[in-house]
């Protein structure tokens, strides 16, 4: 190697080391920290297009193509600004006809959210911060994550074999697992600190994409003053959205990392013309009861 070669790849590994340096402190900043997880990305798009197919087969989806051109429009022009990008994630947006105010986002992008959540918001800002907050979950890969800690708690020597032994089908075996066991056991409630970093994820997005990042969080308040504590039940958004803290002070103390202050996108047309469309809709099909249990 002539010397010249020599400088150019001294300079070249210097400037990626600087590059990786600083990803990894603003990430650090962030709290933009994948947790353990045993699955690839391909497993995670995998294991959320067949779940996806399972939610389509139990839940309604709501039959009307401006609704969701709309939120597919919207959520997907907010995936340009969500940090630890990969071209493997499909960002799929759906609506489920449903009076229940939730929405979930399965591994590898697919993303639903209830026709009641898109009813309840008073702003295209919140609406993006449901999707912004569920996006979260997705590049953060909080569903696969909690998979990974529940086989590593229940089947450790499992888990060795599968990486150590012949064959290494674990994730194989754990994907059909997870798929056998039902919608509702995929759809788990995440933690705190997944909500919070969820909301951390979901106030950069926003910010980037020129919405207030506190829409997000004013949204959940909103929903928990709506409906008092003994009717939280009755709320799925809140049962599967555990509130890590004050949302509102959270994403106000993250704003000043993000960037400076900015003018925040407020033409509401289009998304007030879509809540008047679902709002004008049929009502939503009441939900099959569910079967008792001795």
């Amino acid at each position: 190697m002539s010397s010249r070669q020599a400088r150019i790849l001294a300079v070249s590994a210097g400037v990626l080391l600087s590059v990786t340096l600083a990803t990894l402190a603003f990430a650090t900043q962030l709290s933009f920290r994948l947790g353990f997880n045993l699955f690839t990305l391909p497993e995670d798009v995998s294991l959320g297009r067949q779940t996806a197919a399972q939610v389509e087969r139990e839940l309604p989806v709501l039959d009307d193509e401006t609704t969701t051109r709309y939120l597919a429009q919207l959520g997907r022009s907010l995936t340009a600004y969500a940090p630890n990008p990969q071209p493997e994630y499909v960002w799929q947006f759906k609506v489920l006809n449903s009076g229940d105010i939730n929405a979930f986002a399965l591994p590898g992008g697919y993303i639903y959210v209830n026709r009641a959540a898109i009813e309840c918001a008073t702003s295209e800002a919140q609406l993006a911060g449901i999707l912004a907050h569920e996006e979260g979950h997705v590049v953060m890969r909080h569903g696969t994550h909690q998979a990974s800690e529940a086989m590593l708690a229940q089947k450790p020597l499992e888990i060795l074999s599968g990486f150590f032994g012949p064959d290494g089908n674990l994730t194989s075996d754990v994907l059909r697992d997870l798929l056998g066991a039902g919608v509702e056991s995929l759809l788990l409630k995440n933690s705190r600190s997944m909500e919070a970093q969820a909301d951390s994820v979901g106030a950069y997005i926003l910010y980037h994409a020129g919405y207030d990042p506190r829409a997000m969080a004013q949204f959940f308040k909103m929903i928990k003053q709506k409906y008092p504590e003994q009717t939280l039940g009755a709320v799925n958004f809140l049962s599967n959205h555990p509130d890590p803290g004050d949302r509102v002070k959270a994403v106000d103390d993250e704003i000043p990392q993000l960037g400076p202050p900015k003018a925040w996108l407020a033409d509401d047309r289009q998304f007030d013309a879509v809540r008047a469309r679902v709002l004008s809709l049929p009502p939503p099909p009441k939900p099959k009861p569910q079967p008792q249990t001795s």
